[in-house]
């Protein structure tokens, strides 16, 4: 065997350490002596070098190998019956396809396209078309983006992906149908096909409760049910609507269903922190840090743990881990932009939220996130201008008017303005909460006590949380009614035993029933002194009255 054969030999058994020193040397041979290898033979010799490299996440010196195996390849072209030339073992689209893939590794999305449109569209295979069709989505070219989908559709009818990179492009769901029918009739009559399809378009045009209605079918009454996609897919559905209980015991089961499994797990993360459920979010994130770390998922949990915890500089860290493994991940962007928030870096939070609107406009934390860094640092007219873009971007909804009127009540000119938008929100979700604490904050403001009692406690008649019942409690001690507002605060404390606002108002209220007391106690002791003189002052009358006589 010659030193071709046996580096193929290498090759062939997947011993990538010894391939990636052993084509090394090879090929510095060959550079000395040109007879060692033919043309031929060190092209291949430089892919083996190239995949060993690529196989053990060297992107940068594989990008390298592979430019120099397709220059050698156009050699090869030019010399092609001027001598006998070994089978080839890999042909140049599987070079571009791994080029691509090394450029994609560096956000190198316009040499990525390049190298990708330099195959010939005879020669694009499935996965190829899939790739730009990638490419141009992420880049804006959203018509060439739906020929390569449709491309891929016609070779590979179930490319579940290819549907959604068209529906997220507004292509209708009927289309895509029709698309998959073309390729065969059997897949395109599937019901559940059909009803999974509708599920993704209403989602992609944010039709939310539909998406709900339509997983939830799947889920109840198919051959689908308990199935951990769909599950999933139900789960975020109820997160982009606001439901974040329903997403949350979604996306619990999804976990429960099938414990290895990471997609949306980085949001059942992001819910538990939001609902302050650190135990629970402690034993997901170390779970799935044991499942796989080379995923963003589990690094975007154990940040919002760490965020959790107050370990916020951490948290940034490990959102910038999960960021480099997945950079299309809007999640990773949120937990970074409200870490870098919390550690008053609000200009670089800014940009984060900046660079997560641009990957989802249309979620709503991303548009929250942003203006609450804009309020921070006090550049409020900058903050009624983004959120007057959420409610432009996310249409009308009790969270985008509340969002707006939250900004609008930052300043005295807009306040009214304010109140008319939260009680449209309120009419839309009598139930949604953080319409509810605006108005109420509102109200304390302007000295409305009676007004802020009769909104805090129609709303515990539907619900009861720790801040209705604090801010009943504070309304309660300012109108003097002391021993309710006690009572208040005590089930607020019950609710929250660490809560430090319900403790001070209990402090505050007894302090003031201490003082009454001691008021009432003084008043006393004035009124019965002055008794006393009245009646040391008829004695005396008495007694000059009997002298006199």
């Amino acid at each position: 065997m010659n030193i071709y054969d046996q580096v193929k030999v290498l090759y062939d058994a997947g011993l990538y350490d010894d391939l990636k020193m052993t084509c090394g040397l090879v090929l510095t041979m060959s550079e000395h002596n040109t007879e060692l290898l033919t043309v031929s033979q060190k092209y291949q010799i430089t892919v083996f070098y190239g995949n060993s490299l690529f196989h053990q996440r060297e992107y940068k010196l594989a990008e390298v190998a592979f430019r120099k195996a397709l220059h050698l390849k156009k050699l090869i072209n030019k010399t092609k019956g001027k001598g006998s030339q070994p089978l080839e073992v890999f042909p140049d689209v599987d070079v571009k396809y791994k080029l691509y893939r090394c450029y994609m590794h560096f956000k190198q999305y316009r040499d990525a396209i390049s190298v990708l449109e330099g195959i010939s569209s005879r020669q694009r295979t499935a996965k190829i078309n899939k790739a730009l069709g990638q490419l141009y989505q992420k880049t804006g070219n959203d018509r060439s983006a739906i020929t390569c989908f449709k491309e891929v559709l016609r070779e590979c009818p179930l490319s579940l992906e290819a549907v959604k990179g068209l529906l997220s492009l507004g292509v209708k769901a009927s289309e895509a149908i029709s698309l998959i029918s073309a390729g065969t009739s059997a897949l395109g009559s599937a019901e559940w096909l059909q009803s999974w399809i509708k599920g993704q378009a209403f989602i992609s045009s944010r039709e939310y409760g539909s998406a709900i209605a339509c997983y939830s079918l799947l889920d109840a009454k198919s051959p689908l049910r308990d199935n951990v996609n769909i599950l999933c897919n139900l789960g975020e559905a109820h997160l982009l609507n606001g439901d974040y209980n329903a997403a949350k015991l979604v996306l619990q089961r999804a976990h429960a269903l099938e414990p290895l499994q990471l997609r949306k797990m980085d949001m059942l993360a992001g819910i538990l922190a939001k609902d302050k459920e650190v135990k629970e979010l402690e034993n997901l994130s170390s779970h799935l840090i044991a499942v796989n770390d080379q995923a963003p998922e589990p690094w975007i949990a154990l940040g919002f743990f760490c965020m959790a915890t107050r370990k916020t500089t951490r948290a940034v860290y490990f959102a910038q881990k999960a960021f480099t493994l997945d950079n299309s991940n809007e999640q990773a962007l949120l937990l970074k932009g409200h870490g870098l928030l919390e550690l008053k870096r609000t200009q670089e939070a800014i940009l984060h939220f900046r660079e997560a609107l641009k990957l989802t406009p249309y979620r709503y934390e991303v548009h929250k996130g942003l203006v609450e860094s804009y309020v921070s640092c006090f550049r409020v007219r900058e903050a009624i201008t983004y959120a007057a873009n959420a409610l432009k971007q996310l249409g009308t909804s009790a969270r985008s008017l509340t969002l707006y009127a939250s900004v609008l009540a930052k300043e005295q000119t807009t306040v009214e303005k304010a109140k008319t938008y939260l009680e449209k929100a309120m009419r839309l979700d009598p139930t949604y909460l953080e319409a509810v604490y605006v108005m109420a904050d509102i109200l304390s403001t302007q000295q409305q006590c009676d007004a802020g009692i009769a909104l805090l406690r129609k709303q515990l008649r539907m619900q009861s949380t720790c801040n209705l019942h604090l801010m009943l409690g504070n309304f309660l001690t300012q109108t003097n009614e002391h021993q309710e507002a006690l009572d208040q605060y005590s089930i607020a404390l019950s609710l929250d035993p660490n809560n430090a606002q319900a403790k001070d108002g209990i402090e505050k209220v007894e302090k003031r029933c201490d003082m009454a007391m001691e008021n009432t106690y003084d008043m006393e002791i004035e009124d019965l002194s002055e008794n006393e003189d009245a009646l040391d002052r008829s004695d005396v009358d008495s007694a000059w009255s009997d002298t006199d006589l």
